[in-house]
């Protein structure tokens, strides 16, 4: 029988989006959250950017599930449910789903409401019988997370919380036990987690995959002034009036994006003035590298263990498989 894929709108975002960017270009090191570069065009030029030759992170990923989907499979058969947070288009899911024929539900949980109804609709095309069930929301929104527990009744059901692409290296190490606790909650009874990573590897490598030759970074990057301007009716100039910037933070493991101002300049958001002079910087994500030991110790924070791990041939990304103690 087939299911109809549903759209349900838990929290709406334009007041939180408001107060993240009035909040983030009053610091002193001016930043910008990275989850608003997903809007429907940021969306199109990041699926551009994991096609490039420089980005080796997708394809990293897609290799791992296909050389390793049967053993993966095995581990997950107990689990009824999957639940993707931040789903994005859904492509890893897909070979997930088509080798897991236990799981009856699919959860897609996402902030933009585009990009959630478009992967919806592919999803439950490919996989008729499948009940789909599709959430706005913010997976670091502790109260919603529970409030959708308790509404969906996640924790009577044995959860897979599938959350591929290297998005946990966007938070810190203080706060990726934080997300992984919300996960674990997630995960409901007996549950487990699969979660992806970039690993360490050398600066040159890292550097060229988040500034790429042909520029597609540099407007992913620039967008989220672009959504600024249309959304929140701000005057960023956009084309001339900051450059994309990636550097590699040796000591905290992590690529650094940034939007730097090429001149003196102001900018009015939200009848705010934000004052920059030239040279300053909006620091827009970090993307943190791991080894399996060091990410180990973080999911040890949050009382999971790890049941499994794989890397891809090149050794250059791993997904992991985490359990409750």
């Amino acid at each position: 029988m087939k299911q109809t894929a549903t759209l349900k709108n838990v929290s709406p975002i334009d007041e939180a989006m408001l107060e993240d960017i009035v909040t983030g270009l009053s610091q002193t090191q001016k930043t910008l959250p990275c989850k608003y570069f997903y809007n429907d065009i940021g969306s199109k030029l990041f699926e551009e950017i994991t096609q490039l030759d420089e980005y080796y992170v997708t394809r990293a990923e897609l290799a791992i599930l296909d050389l390793h989907i049967e053993e993966i499979q095995q581990r997950l058969q107990n689990l009824t449910a999957i639940i993707e947070p931040g789903s994005g288009a859904g492509i890893k899911i897909q070979k997930l789903l088509s080798a897991c024929s236990n799981i009856e539900q699919f959860i897609l949980l996402e902030i933009s409401p585009e990009i959630l109804n478009a992967s919806a609709k592919t999803i439950q095309e490919k996989f008729p019988s499948l009940n789909v069930r599709s959430l706005i929301g913010d997976f670091t929104n502790e109260a919603l997370i529970l409030k959708l527990i308790k509404e969906e009744k996640l924790n009577q059901t044995s959860n897979l919380i599938f959350f591929p692409g290297s998005t946990i290296g966007n938070f810190s190490s203080e706060k990726v036990p934080e997300i992984l606790h919300t996960f674990k909650k997630l995960s409901g009874n007996n549950g487990k987690i699969l979660i992806g990573f970039d690993l360490l590897k050398d600066k040159e490598r890292l550097i060229a995959a988040y500034s790429d030759s042909k520029g597609i970074t540099a407007q992913f990057n620039k967008n989220i002034l672009s959504r600024i301007n249309d959304e929140l009716d701000a005057d960023f100039d956009v084309n001339s009036g900051f450059s994309h910037l990636a550097i590699y933070n040796e000591n905290k493991a992590r690529i650094e994006m940034h939007l730097a101002s090429t001149r003196d300049q102001s900018v009015t958001c939200a009848d705010k003035i934000f004052h920059f002079a030239k040279g300053e910087t909006i620091h827009t994500e970090s993307s943190h590298k791991y080894s399996i030991e060091s990410f180990s110790k973080l999911a040890k924070n949050a009382n999971l263990n790890i049941e499994a791990y794989w890397t891809d041939p090149e050794n250059q990304f791993a997904l992991i498989l985490l359990v409750q103690e």
